[in-house]
């Protein structure tokens, strides 16, 4: 069953982002802050994440890739819109997520710091069935995801960079049960830039 989580702290810190980018842009640019080229991107990675499942004292071995579009524009923090997937396997708890959202980056030379929020569809197996409840044995249940998180990716060439990426999610499944897995991964990520078309 999937049940949507009442508004929390990682949905307000989100809609402030987004206000933050859409109402401050004219002012970053009216500050003489460096403009980046108007040129955008797509970029594609992959990384091993080592989960904490929150459901038992197992962490699940992993993988998470993922695509994202950015667009340089004249503001402070860059602009992304990335979509995801995690699978993560254990001998007690597995976890499988795909979902999207916003990602926003400022770049330090060949640093580029980011924080995220995503929205997902999360399912969960476990290996032992829940009999705590009635009915028929509970072997897996699902979930609408909120995580938010932060990382950092670090140029090795212009199209090639290093990424550090930890991810806080928020779960809640059908019977009522909260509970926030921890996910750090690291990997690699390859950048296509390109110019955008525009009308004349």
């Amino acid at each position: 069953m999937l049940i949507c989580p009442v508004p929390s702290r990682i949905q307000i810190l989100a809609l402030s982002i987004f206000s933050f980018l859409t109402l401050h842009s004219k002012f970053f640019e009216a500050q003489g802050l460096p403009a980046a080229s108007r040129e955008a991107a797509i970029s594609f990675f992959g990384a091993y994440s080592r989960v904490n499942t929150d459901r038992s004292s197992q962490n699940d071995n992993g993988l998470t890739v993922g695509f994202a579009y950015t667009r340089y524009l004249h503001w402070l923090l860059t602009p992304s819109l990335e979509a995801r997937a995690k699978i993560a396997t254990g001998s007690t708890i597995s976890e499988k997520t795909f979902g999207g959202g916003i990602r926003v980056e400022h770049r330090f030379k060949d640093f580029h710091p980011y924080a995220n929020f995503f929205g997902s569809y999360g399912k969960i197996t476990t290996t032992n069935p829940v009999t705590s409840v009635p009915g028929p044995h509970y072997y897996y249940d699902d979930s609408t995801v909120y995580s938010t998180g932060v990382g950092l990716d670090y140029d090795l060439t212009p199209t090639w960079a290093a990424r550090v990426d930890y991810q806080f999610e928020h779960w809640h499944t059908g019977f009522k049960n909260t509970f926030t897995p921890q996910v750090f991964s690291i990997g690699v990520l390859y950048r296509i830039p390109f110019k955008p078309y525009t009308r004349e």
